[in-house]
C-alpha cells in the first residue's frame, strides 16, 4: 500500500505522498535490523549476568560471601554508569556501526578473560572493565532503532529487542547449568568454562556488525532510492547524529518535562529487575524447590518465558493505541501490586509465584517505557536524554545485587522481603504521578 495523500511525519509536518509500499517497506527494515540486534542484546546480557550462574560454584572456588559476590556483581554498573552518556554522544557522532562494533569486542575480550581469575579482587577489576566496555551499547540500541521505525512501530521493536532480557535469562538457565554440570575438559572448573563459552560470541558478532548494520536508512543499500528518501522524510536520525552536542546538555536535560518520573521509573525497575538476573539462580537454589542446577535452570525460565509473551502482547497494543502513559503506568501497578504482597507471602512455592508476577509485570512496562523516553525528549538531546534516563537505570542496577546481597539470595528474608515493599511503593507512586490530571500530557 501507499501512504495517503496528507500524511504527517513523526515530526509533525505534512509530507506529500509517494509511491511506497509501506508495509513491504516495513517487513524489510524488521527482518534486516531487528533479528541481529536481539542476538547483540541477548549476547550483551549473557556476559552480563552469567556471574550469577558461575556463582553457584565459584563462589566457593574464590571465598566470596554473599554480599561481596553483590558488590561485586554491581560494580558492573559503577563504569558503565561513568562511561554511558559520554559513550552515546559518540555513538551519535560517529556512527552506529563502528561504535557497537568497539563495544562488543572489547567487552568479549573482557569477557573471556575473566575465566582466568584467581581471586575476588581480579574479579571485581574485571567486572568495572566489563562495564566501562559495554557503557552506552543498551541506550545505544535503543537510539538506533529510533533511526529506523517511525511513532508507529517503535514500541514494538523496542519490546523485540528488550525481550531480550527475559530471552538471554531463559536461554542462559539451561545452557549455563548444562557448562557447569558437564563442562570440566582439561582439569578447568565448569564455571571458567562458562566465560569462555559464552563471552567468545560478543567477538564474533562484533565483527559481524560491520558488515551487517548500515548507520542510518539513507546508507542502505538493501533500500531503493524512493524508500531512502520516503524513510529520511519522516524519521530524525540524520538531525540527532548532526544536533548531538560533544558537551553535556544538563540544564536542558532536568528541564525537559516528565524527565524525573522516567528516572524515578528506570531506577526502581532497574534495581528490582537488575538486582535479580543476578542473584535468581542462587534465590531458586536456596528456596528448596530445587533440587539440582538443571532444577534451577528450568524453574528460572519460567518468570523470564512469560514475560517475552507479555512485553510482545502489551507493546503492540500500546502502538496500536498510540498511548505510552498508561501502557507504563498499568504494569507499573501490576508490580506494585506483587511487591507489596510478597512482603506478607509466606511459603517458599508461593513466593516464587508471586516474584514470577512482578517480573512479568515489571517487563511488560519497559518497551512503552522506553518510547516514552524516545519521544520526550527533542532530536537535539535525544542521544543525551536516552543515555541520561538509561544511566540512572545503571544506578538502580548497581544498588540492586547488594541490596539482594544483604537478604543472603534468599526470597524469604526480611531484607529481600522489606525491598520489595519499599519498590512497590515506589512503583505505586511512579504510576500514579504519571497519569494523574494537570500535569504534562505525552502521546
Amino acid at each position: 500500500m501507499t501512504e495517503p495523500p496528507g500524511n504527517t511525519g513523526d515530526s509533525g509536518k505534512s509530507i506529500p505522498p509517494v509511491a511506497v509500499d509501506t508495509r513491504a517497506l516495513d517487513r524489510k527494515i524488521w527482518w534486516r535490523i531487528i533479528p541481529f540486534v536481539v542476538v547483540l542484546f541477548v549476547i550483551s546480557i549473557l556476559d552480563r549476568v552469567n556471574i550469577g550462574y558461575a556463582a553457584l560454584t565459584m563462589n566457593a572456588d574464590l571465598g566470596i560471601d554473599p554480599y561481596l559476590f553483590g558488590l561485586i556483581s554491581g560494580i558492573f554498573f559503577v563504569s558503565y554508569v561513568l562511561f554511558e552518556i559520554p559513550s552515546n554522544q559518540i555513538l551519535a557522532k560517529t556512527g552506529a556501526r563502528v561504535w557497537l562494533f568497539r563495544i562488543m569486542v572489547s567487552w568479549g575480550v573482557i569477557a573471556v578473560l575473566m575465566s582466568l581469575v584467581r581471586d575476588p579482587f581480579q574479579l571485581g577489576i574485571l567486572r568495572f572493565l566489563l562495564g566501562a566496555a559495554e557503557a552506552g551499547f543498551s541506550p545505544g540500541l535503543i537510539l538506533y532503532l529510533s533511526f529506523w521505525f517511525r511513532k508507529d512501530g517503535i514500541a514494538k521493536a523496542l519490546a523485540v529487542l528488550l525481550m531480550a532480557i527475559p530471552l538471554a535469562m531463559v536461554i542462559a538457565s539451561p545452557v549455563s547449568a548444562l557448562i557447569l554440570s558437564h563442562a570440566s575438559w582439561l582439569g578447568v572448573a565448569g564455571w571458567r568454562w562458562l566465560f569462555v563459552i559464552e563471552g567468545a560470541p560478543a567477538i564474533l558478532f562484533g565483527c559481524l556488525i560491520l558488515v551487517i548494520l548500515p548507520d542510518l536508512p539513507e546508507k542502505a543499500s538493501w533500500l531503493s532510492g524512493e524508500e531512502r528518501s520516503w524513510l529520511s522524510a519522516r524519521l530524525e536520525g540524520p538531525r540527532v547524529c548532526t544536533e548531538t552536542r560533544v558537551s553535556l546538555p544538563f540544564r536542558q536535560l532536568t528541564a525537559t518535562p516528565r524527565v524525573p518520573l522516567l528516572c524515578a521509573g528506570a531506577f526502581l525497575v532497574g534495581l528490582f529487575l537488575t538486582g535479580l538476573l543476578f542473584w535468581i539462580p542462587q534465590i531458586v537454589q536456596n528456596s528448596g524447590i530445587s533440587r539440582s542446577f538443571s532444577d534451577t535452570g528450568l524453574l528460572v525460565m519460567v518468570p523470564y518465558g512469560l514475560s517475552i509473551i507479555a512485553m510482545y502482547g502489551w507493546s503492540r497494543h500500546s502502538d496500536r493505541q498510540g498511548e505510552r502513559l498508561r501502557h507504563v503506568a498499568i504494569p507499573f501497578v501490576l508490580a506494585a501490586g506483587f511487591l507489596i504482597l510478597l512482603f506478607f507471602t509466606n511459603g517458599m512455592v508461593a513466593g516464587f509465584l508471586v516474584l514470577t508476577g512482578a517480573i512479568v509485570a515489571c517487563y511488560m512496562a519497559y518497551a512503552p517505557f522506553f518510547a516514552l523516553a524516545v519521544e520526550t525528549f527533542p532530536p537535539a538531546l535525544r542521544a543525551c536524554g536516552i543515555a541520561l534516563v538509561n544511566t540512572v537505570a545503571s544506578v538502580g542496577s548497581f544498588l540492586g545485587p547488594v541490596l539482594f546481597g544483604l537478604g543472603g539470595g534468599k526470597l524469604g528474608s526480611p531484607v529481600t522481603a522489606a525491598l520489595c515493599l519499599v519498590l512497590g511503593i515506589g512503583l505505586a507512586a511512579c504510576a500514579f504521578f504519571l497519569v494523574r490530571p494537570g500535569k504534562v500530557r505525552g502521546p
